[in-house]
């Protein structure tokens, strides 16, 4: 049962594309920062800070939740590097909590020049189960250190300009998308860096709340374990066009499906390059 009620909080489905690429986001140039540390710096016209967009959650056709997704919109320095503030949440509703109570958060802190993580917290309560872990991620010298209630402190070694579980969906909207074309990324998940295949399987007309969208379908799937073990086969249908949004997610369970629909959305507003330099 938790592992359900994790997948209508959206704890996978939200959290899919993870991991340092290997791949198309285009690169616009580098730079070396105050440490040495080169930077890269990828072109960026799909989303900007205040992005902002939710969710209603359903199991099979029963209410089950709400989720949504913001990127702050002022930037915040971490190890002296400016960042995009990125916050998400699931939570379910009011007549699913006497069966099941969540209340999940997400906090990532993403290199607004070259799409990358520097941090990431992810608290979840679900039910009686309560736990915090949070990654620091030294991009400079390769390695995650990791903090967690419920496991020992832990450090482990990370590829350069590595994902966590929120910066990389983003990074995914930065991709040119081809339909039988696969993408390979490499996930961090929590400890440890798994393979992650995305498949992109078709264009496809889906109706939400907030409208009617062509979409590319996308799966993502592990050969390994991690984020997804137990959990069963998740979709996401991106908005066809520059801004790749993610409107639908939804993924089989042992007995039935949850699928979540965007039923809101706001643009961000573009930060230029001489704003990021005033703010680090």
């Amino acid at each position: 049962m938790k592992k359900t009620i994790t997948m209508l909080a959206l704890s996978a489905a939200l959290l899919i594309c993870c991991g340092s690429s290997t791949l198309q986001a285009q690169t616009k140039s580098y730079i070396f920062d105050e440490s040495g540390f080169l930077i890269r710096v990828l072109e960026n016209n799909v989303f900007y800070p205040g992005e902002k967009y939710s969710y209603d959650v359903y199991y099979g056709v029963i209410p089950a939740g709400s989720a949504g997704i913001e990127i702050k919109s002022e930037l915040v320095t971490y190890r002296d590097a400016p960042c995009y503030e990125i916050n998400t949440w699931a939570k379910s509703a009011k007549g699913f909590d006497w069966f099941f109570k969540v209340r999940d958060r997400v906090l990532s802190y993403m290199d607004s020049r070259g799409i990358f993580t520097w941090y990431f917290e992810k608290e979840l309560h679900e039910g009686k189960y309560h736990d915090l872990k949070q990654v620091d991620y030294d991009q400079r010298t390769g390695f995650a250190y990791t903090a967690s209630d419920s496991v020992p402190k832990d450090t482990s070694n990370i590829p350069l300009y590595v994902q966590d579980a929120i910066t990389a969906m983003h990074y995914f909207r930065l991709q040119d998308l081809k339909v039988g074309k696969p993408i390979y990324i490499q996930v961090h998940d929590i400890t440890k860096t798994y393979p992650l295949r995305i498949d992109v399987i078709g264009r496809e007309t889906v109706e939400v709340p907030l409208g009617t969208f062509d979409c590319y379908k996308i799966e993502p799937s592990l050969e390994s374990a991690g984020i997804f073990k137990s959990t069963g086969r998740i979709f996401i249908w991106f908005t066809a066009d520059k801004y790749k949004i993610p409107v639908m997610l939804s993924t089989k369970i042992l007995i039935g499906s949850i699928t979540a629909y965007m039923k809101e959305y706001e643009a961000g507003k573009p930060i230029l390059s001489g704003e990021i330099e005033d703010r680090r």
